[in-house]
């Protein structure tokens, strides 16, 4: 039976707790549920795939202009609606991503998947030579950060700064009224605002510039558009990848066989990643707004109410996955829906994937053995998933080992 009071968004349920029992029940039972918190907006609550898979696809219902993230208030207008590609629905968010999109052509990656293997390959020797590191800080969170740089076409200094007011903002329902989110928020926007007009004075082969080139082809977007659209493609290819490295992490060492299998070539490191992505994705959930009355999984969802998405609960439907609870390298087909679907199907998902494929494969030649060397700490959100601290130790590889 579920319980009568859910708590999909109690902070501590991540962080301490495990929240794949509920979501199951939840399948099973009521995979479109009115979820009503105490001192907070109500919302319904999909765990089921195929209801989710049509929220996410169906944007002439299901509108993220309102906002895709949970917060307490959900009357209140979300920064950035509507001015950014995630909070844009066709035709403005074709535009936004229309902009964006030649950087993420199989051209571009190619060319991108040389500087990935230049930013992980010396994390992991550090990491190996050091004997120890906190997996999730010095490796998972210092790959995006890099690639960022790179992308902006900045130094890794300025990346850290915008990664700090990011996390200021994101951590807005927490704070004292918002205040510091508020201040981090326009700290951002002016560091955008000084990119931007470098990048008009002196374009590159980088992000901001192909949104001033977009502006100046008559696009038309404007300046505060085109840096919250930079912003939001930098943290979703961050989160992503910081999340799902973490999280494969951990779970290649929770499934001996599976990274054995992976050291020993048995596994396809990129059919891996797409495992990894299903077991380990970084959104808890994804929210839409629906902006006319519909039914879905059996329930009437009225014009304007929020309705929420769970993107660990959808990776796991049995119906889809049969043997969804399973860890397992091999699967195919993996129709996870990390990347979310439809017209908001992540831009950067090549990106994240090939990093990621690079991470496990410089992992497999460049390390010996790999083991936990403390309790990993999971982040106590309901918003973002994935680990805070992976402490590990590590060896080199036999045919490095120093002679003895």
């Amino acid at each position: 039976m579920l319980p009568e009071t859910l708590t999909l968004t109690d902070p501590r349920l991540y962080a301490t707790g495990d929240p794949h029992p509920l979501w199951r029940a939840l399948r099973r039972e009521e995979p479109v549920r009115w979820h009503q918190p105490a001192d907070a907006s109500g919302f319904w609550a999909v765990t089921g795939y195929e209801p989710g898979l049509r929220v996410l696809q169906e944007w002439e219902i299901f509108s993220s202009a309102q906002g895709t993230m949970l917060r307490r208030d959900l009357t209140e207008p979300y920064p950035g609606a509507g001015k950014m590609l995630a909070l844009t629905d066709p035709p403005r968010h074709t535009v936004l991503r229309r902009a964006v999109g030649r950087l993420f052509t199989p051209r571009s990656l190619a060319r991108l998947e040389g500087k990935a293997r230049s930013i992980v390959r010396p994390l992991v020797a550090d990491a190996v030579a050091a004997g120890h590191c906190d997996f999730a800080t010095d490796v998972a969170a210092r790959i995006p950060l890099a690639l960022a740089a790179d992308l902006l076409g900045v130094p890794v200094e300025d990346v850290s700064k915008v990664a700090a007011a990011a996390a200021r903002i994101s951590s807005r329902d927490q704070d004292d009224g918002g205040l510091d989110a508020r201040i981090a928020h326009l700290e951002l926007l002016d560091y955008y605002s000084q990119v931007m007009e470098s990048r008009r004075a002196n374009p590159g082969d980088d992000l901001m510039s192909a949104l001033v080139v977009a502006q100046a082809d008559g696009a038309g977007l404007t300046d505060e558009e085109a840096i919250l659209t930079c912003d939001n493609v930098i943290v979703a290819v961050g989160d992503t990848t910081r999340a799902a490295a973490a999280g494969g992490m951990l779970a290649l060492l929770e499934h001996p066989d599976q990274w054995a299998a992976l050291k020993s070539g048995l596994a396809d490191p990129a059919r891996a990643v797409d495992e990894i992505l299903r077991w380990a994705p970084p959104a808890t959930h994804l929210l839409r707004t629906a902006v006319r009355d519909t039914d879905l999984g059996g329930q009437h969802i009225a014009a304007g109410d929020p309705v929420t998405v769970w993107i660990p609960s959808l990776n796991r439907d049995e119906s889809v996955f049969g043997d969804g609870d399973v860890f397992r390298l091999d699967r195919t087909p993996n129709r996870h829906l990390t990347f979310g679907g439809g017209v908001h199907f992540c831009l950067g998902a090549a990106l994240a994937r090939l990093v990621l494929r690079v991470l496990l494969e410089e992992l497999v030649t460049g390390t010996g053995d790999i083991a936990l060397a403390g309790e990993p700490r999971r982040l106590a959100s309901y918003t973002v998933g994935g680990l805070a601290a992976l402490p590990l130790r590590l060896t080199a590889p036999a045919a490095s080992a120093p002679a003895t």
